[in-house]
Protein backbone atom coordinates (compact mmCIF):
# COMPACT_ATOMS: atom_id res chain seq x y z
CA UNK A 1 0.00 0.00 0.00
CA UNK A 2 1.47 3.33 -1.09
CA UNK A 3 2.21 5.69 1.81
CA UNK A 4 0.83 9.21 1.42
CA UNK A 5 1.90 12.41 3.20
CA UNK A 6 0.58 12.35 6.77
CA UNK A 7 -1.43 15.55 6.32
CA UNK A 8 -3.46 13.85 3.59
CA UNK A 9 -4.54 11.11 5.99
CA UNK A 10 -5.49 13.69 8.63
CA UNK A 11 -7.47 15.65 6.05
CA UNK A 12 -9.22 12.43 5.00
CA UNK A 13 -10.23 11.65 8.60
CA UNK A 14 -11.48 15.21 9.08
CA UNK A 15 -13.56 14.94 5.89
CA UNK A 16 -15.23 11.72 7.09
CA UNK A 17 -15.89 13.29 10.50
CA UNK A 18 -17.47 16.33 8.90
CA UNK A 19 -19.72 14.10 6.79
CA UNK A 20 -20.86 12.24 9.91
CA UNK A 21 -22.00 15.54 11.44
CA UNK A 22 -24.82 15.67 8.88
CA UNK A 23 -26.71 13.13 11.01
CA UNK A 24 -29.13 15.04 13.22
CA UNK A 25 -31.29 12.17 14.46
CA UNK A 26 -30.64 8.78 16.04
CA UNK A 27 -30.31 5.97 13.48
CA UNK A 28 -29.70 2.22 13.42
CA UNK A 29 -26.70 0.23 12.17
CA UNK A 30 -25.81 -3.46 12.17
CA UNK A 31 -22.47 -4.73 13.43
CA UNK A 32 -21.62 -8.43 13.22
CA UNK A 33 -25.31 -9.30 12.96
CA UNK A 34 -26.46 -7.21 15.93
CA UNK A 35 -28.48 -4.01 16.03
CA UNK A 36 -27.03 -0.81 17.44
CA UNK A 37 -28.28 2.76 17.44
CA UNK A 38 -26.06 5.77 16.79
CA UNK A 39 -26.65 9.18 18.35
CA UNK A 40 -25.70 12.44 16.64
CA UNK A 41 -22.32 13.73 17.87
CA UNK A 42 -20.98 10.19 18.47
CA UNK A 43 -18.22 8.39 16.53
CA UNK A 44 -20.18 6.37 13.97
CA UNK A 45 -19.47 2.96 12.39
CA UNK A 46 -21.58 4.10 9.44
CA UNK A 47 -18.70 6.41 8.49
CA UNK A 48 -15.67 4.76 10.10
CA UNK A 49 -15.02 1.12 9.20
CA UNK A 50 -12.64 0.35 12.06
CA UNK A 51 -15.44 -0.23 14.60
CA UNK A 52 -16.40 -3.57 13.07
CA UNK A 53 -12.75 -4.68 12.82
CA UNK A 54 -12.10 -4.02 16.52
CA UNK A 55 -15.43 -5.52 17.60
CA UNK A 56 -14.68 -8.68 15.62
CA UNK A 57 -10.98 -9.17 16.35
CA UNK A 58 -10.47 -7.93 19.91
CA UNK A 59 -9.20 -10.89 21.99
CA UNK A 60 -11.41 -11.31 25.04
CA UNK A 61 -10.51 -13.71 27.87
CA UNK A 62 -13.45 -15.48 29.49
CA UNK A 63 -14.09 -14.36 33.04
CA UNK A 64 -12.01 -11.20 32.83
CA UNK A 65 -12.83 -7.79 34.23
CA UNK A 66 -12.64 -5.44 31.26
CA UNK A 67 -12.36 -1.65 31.03
CA UNK A 68 -12.93 0.22 27.78
CA UNK A 69 -11.99 3.86 27.36
CA UNK A 70 -13.93 5.70 24.67
CA UNK A 71 -16.61 3.13 23.82
CA UNK A 72 -18.48 5.43 21.42
CA UNK A 73 -21.73 3.61 20.62
CA UNK A 74 -20.69 0.69 22.84
CA UNK A 75 -20.22 -2.04 20.24
CA UNK A 76 -17.03 -3.44 21.77
CA UNK A 77 -18.61 -3.32 25.22
CA UNK A 78 -21.47 -5.53 24.02
CA UNK A 79 -19.23 -8.04 22.25
CA UNK A 80 -16.82 -8.22 25.19
CA UNK A 81 -19.69 -9.43 27.38
CA UNK A 82 -21.02 -11.80 24.74
CA UNK A 83 -17.57 -13.36 24.41
CA UNK A 84 -17.25 -14.05 28.09
CA UNK A 85 -16.03 -11.00 30.00
CA UNK A 86 -17.22 -11.24 33.60
CA UNK A 87 -18.04 -7.54 33.72
CA UNK A 88 -17.26 -4.44 31.68
CA UNK A 89 -16.74 -0.83 32.69
CA UNK A 90 -16.95 1.79 29.92
CA UNK A 91 -15.79 5.42 30.24
CA UNK A 92 -16.32 8.12 27.61
CA UNK A 93 -15.51 11.81 27.82
CA UNK A 94 -18.42 12.55 25.47
CA UNK A 95 -21.72 12.55 27.42
CA UNK A 96 -23.61 11.71 24.21
CA UNK A 97 -21.41 8.64 23.72
CA UNK A 98 -21.92 7.53 27.33
CA UNK A 99 -25.70 7.76 26.86
CA UNK A 100 -25.42 6.00 23.49
CA UNK A 101 -23.45 3.14 25.04
CA UNK A 102 -26.05 2.74 27.80
CA UNK A 103 -28.85 2.39 25.24
CA UNK A 104 -27.00 -0.17 23.13
CA UNK A 105 -26.11 -2.19 26.21
CA UNK A 106 -29.83 -2.34 26.99
CA UNK A 107 -30.83 -3.15 23.39
CA UNK A 108 -28.43 -6.09 23.42
CA UNK A 109 -29.46 -7.34 26.88
CA UNK A 110 -26.11 -7.11 28.67
CA UNK A 111 -26.86 -4.27 31.11
CA UNK A 112 -26.44 -6.54 34.16
CA UNK A 113 -22.72 -6.88 33.39
CA UNK A 114 -21.91 -3.33 32.25
CA UNK A 115 -21.20 -0.07 34.09
CA UNK A 116 -21.06 3.08 31.95
CA UNK A 117 -19.38 6.23 33.28
CA UNK A 118 -18.85 9.68 31.79
CA UNK A 119 -15.46 11.27 32.27
CA UNK A 120 -11.90 11.74 31.07
CA UNK A 121 -9.97 8.44 30.75
CA UNK A 122 -9.50 7.03 34.29
CA UNK A 123 -10.91 10.07 36.11
CA UNK A 124 -14.25 8.50 37.18
CA UNK A 125 -12.60 5.41 38.71
CA UNK A 126 -11.84 4.91 42.38
CA UNK A 127 -8.14 4.41 43.24
CA UNK A 128 -8.66 0.68 43.93
CA UNK A 129 -10.47 -0.06 40.63
CA UNK A 130 -8.41 -2.69 38.82
CA UNK A 131 -8.98 -4.71 35.65
CA UNK A 132 -7.55 -7.68 33.79
CA UNK A 133 -7.72 -5.80 30.49
CA UNK A 134 -7.88 -2.10 29.63
CA UNK A 135 -8.74 -1.28 26.02
CA UNK A 136 -8.90 1.90 23.99
CA UNK A 137 -9.36 2.37 20.27
CA UNK A 138 -7.18 5.44 20.65
CA UNK A 139 -7.74 8.72 18.76
CA UNK A 140 -4.63 8.14 16.69
CA UNK A 141 -4.80 11.29 14.57
CA UNK A 142 -1.84 13.35 15.82
CA UNK A 143 -2.42 17.11 15.66
CA UNK A 144 -0.89 20.23 17.21
CA UNK A 145 -0.80 19.98 21.00
CA UNK A 146 -2.43 23.39 21.49
CA UNK A 147 -5.40 22.78 19.20
CA UNK A 148 -8.82 22.94 20.88
CA UNK A 149 -11.25 20.27 19.67
CA UNK A 150 -14.81 19.11 20.39
CA UNK A 151 -15.84 15.94 22.21
CA UNK A 152 -16.67 14.29 18.86
CA UNK A 153 -13.29 15.25 17.40
CA UNK A 154 -11.59 13.70 20.45
CA UNK A 155 -12.69 10.29 19.11
CA UNK A 156 -10.45 10.82 16.07
CA UNK A 157 -7.74 13.34 16.97
CA UNK A 158 -5.46 13.71 20.00
CA UNK A 159 -3.57 17.04 20.27
CA UNK A 160 0.06 16.24 21.04
CA UNK A 161 -1.03 12.69 22.04
CA UNK A 162 -1.66 14.11 25.51
CA UNK A 163 -4.68 11.85 26.12
CA UNK A 164 -2.83 8.82 24.77
CA UNK A 165 0.07 9.55 27.10
CA UNK A 166 -2.23 9.68 30.14
CA UNK A 167 -3.91 6.46 29.05
CA UNK A 168 -0.56 4.65 28.97
CA UNK A 169 1.27 6.34 31.86
CA UNK A 170 -1.58 5.86 34.35
CA UNK A 171 -2.65 2.39 33.23
CA UNK A 172 -0.62 0.36 35.71
CA UNK A 173 -2.54 1.89 38.63
CA UNK A 174 -5.68 0.22 37.28
CA UNK A 175 -4.28 -3.09 36.02
CA UNK A 176 -4.31 -6.27 38.06
CA UNK A 177 -1.14 -8.32 38.35
CA UNK A 178 -0.44 -9.81 34.91
CA UNK A 179 -3.03 -7.47 33.38
CA UNK A 180 -2.72 -6.08 29.88
CA UNK A 181 -3.49 -3.13 27.65
CA UNK A 182 -5.21 -3.67 24.32
CA UNK A 183 -4.73 -0.74 21.98
CA UNK A 184 -6.66 -0.06 18.81
CA UNK A 185 -4.44 1.89 16.46
CA UNK A 186 -3.61 2.72 12.87
CA UNK A 187 0.03 2.90 11.87
CA UNK A 188 -1.17 4.67 8.73
CA UNK A 189 -3.21 7.36 10.47
CA UNK A 190 -1.20 7.53 13.70
CA UNK A 191 2.35 8.01 15.01
CA UNK A 192 3.28 4.58 16.30
CA UNK A 193 6.80 5.63 17.27
CA UNK A 194 5.36 8.05 19.82
CA UNK A 195 2.97 5.43 21.22
CA UNK A 196 5.83 2.94 21.48
CA UNK A 197 7.93 5.47 23.40
CA UNK A 198 5.08 6.04 25.88
CA UNK A 199 4.74 2.28 26.42
CA UNK A 200 8.46 1.77 26.95
CA UNK A 201 8.65 4.67 29.44
CA UNK A 202 5.74 3.16 31.39
CA UNK A 203 7.42 -0.26 31.51
CA UNK A 204 5.36 -2.10 28.90
CA UNK A 205 6.38 -4.50 26.17
CA UNK A 206 4.15 -4.33 23.10
CA UNK A 207 3.31 -6.82 20.35
CA UNK A 208 1.03 -6.80 17.32
CA UNK A 209 -2.06 -9.01 17.73
CA UNK A 210 -3.65 -8.53 14.31
CA UNK A 211 -4.03 -6.01 11.50
CA UNK A 212 -6.39 -5.36 8.60
CA UNK A 213 -6.29 -3.23 5.49
CA UNK A 214 -9.27 -0.90 5.20
CA UNK A 215 -9.96 2.62 4.03
CA UNK A 216 -11.30 5.98 5.06
CA UNK A 217 -10.81 8.38 2.16
CA UNK A 218 -7.53 6.58 1.41
CA UNK A 219 -6.42 2.96 2.02
CA UNK A 220 -5.26 2.50 5.62
CA UNK A 221 -4.21 -0.19 8.07
CA UNK A 222 -5.88 -0.78 11.44
CA UNK A 223 -4.12 -2.80 14.15
CA UNK A 224 -4.66 -4.22 17.61
CA UNK A 225 -1.62 -4.16 19.90
CA UNK A 226 -1.23 -5.87 23.26
CA UNK A 227 1.04 -4.38 25.93
CA UNK A 228 2.09 -6.13 29.13
CA UNK A 229 4.36 -5.06 31.96
CA UNK A 230 7.97 -5.92 31.18
CA UNK A 231 9.68 -8.44 33.48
Amino acid sequence: MKKLPYKKYLAGSAKVLQKSKSEKKKYAVEILGRKFVVYPNVFSPKYYLDTEFFARELPINKGEEFLEIGPGIGATVVFAVLRGAKNVTAIDINPDAAANTKENVQINGVEDKVTVLQGDIYEPLTPNSKFDTIYWNTPFGYIDKNQEISDLEKAVFDPGYKATHRFVSQARKHLKKDGRLLIGFSTTLGKFDILQTFLEEAGFTVRLVTKEESREIYPVYFEIFEAVVSN
